[in-house]
């Protein structure tokens, strides 16, 4: 009877501490996810080098998570036509983050994706479609997916590569 009794508890106790392991990864995850969103969407809002422009109006991208996945949609809408244009990855599929100084003193943040990991859907006016990127795109555009940082502070981009490795890892636990 003893024997049995603190089997159970100590399978109660690592089922207990596994369910709270899982709980504050997925907190750890929101939180960093919800801020890596605030942090891009500010920085490459006010990024005016980069912008697409229809009728001096800027199509800039926005960035979501849901999830693991990482999202980005760019609209532009004209009086004549409408482009849009969504692409999507999983964090889990990210091999590498890295960051570089332009020579303007802004940052370059870099998320090596493999193409053919990356989801598009694109319209234009009233057509639109889904693929993935193949072999001929790789060759052309390679692996990586780099955003230009409206920032000079070292100390944020580098607090977002730390925040998207946190990320990345914890999607690939939650994966395997």
């Amino acid at each position: 009877m003893k024997i049995e009794k603190s089997y159970f508890t100590a399978t109660a106790f690592a089922a207990f501490m596994l369910l709270t392991g899982l709980s504050t990864q997925a907190q750890t995850l929101a939180k960093n996810t919800a801020w890596l969103e605030k942090q891009l969407n500010k920085l490459i809002i006010e990024d005016d080098n980069h912008n697409l422009k229809s009728k001096d109006k800027k199509a800039v991208p926005k960035f979501d998570f849901k999830g693991c996945q990482m999202n980005m949609v760019l609209d532009s809408k004209d009086e004549n036509v409408s482009f849009g244009m969504n692409m999507a990855w999983q964090l889990k599929d990210v091999r590498k983050v890295t960051y570089k100084q332009n020579k303007d003193g802004q940052y370059t943040l870099i998320l090596d994706v493999p193409a053919d990991k990356i989801k598009m859907n694109m319209g234009v006016g009233g057509f639109s479609g889904s693929f993935n990127m193949d072999d001929e795109d790789i060759k052309e555009s390679g692996t990586n997916s780099s955003f230009s940082l409206d920032t000079k502070d070292e100390a944020l981009v580098k607090e977002i590569k730390q925040k998207f490795e946190e990320s990345v890892q914890l999607c690939r636990k939650a994966n395997s």
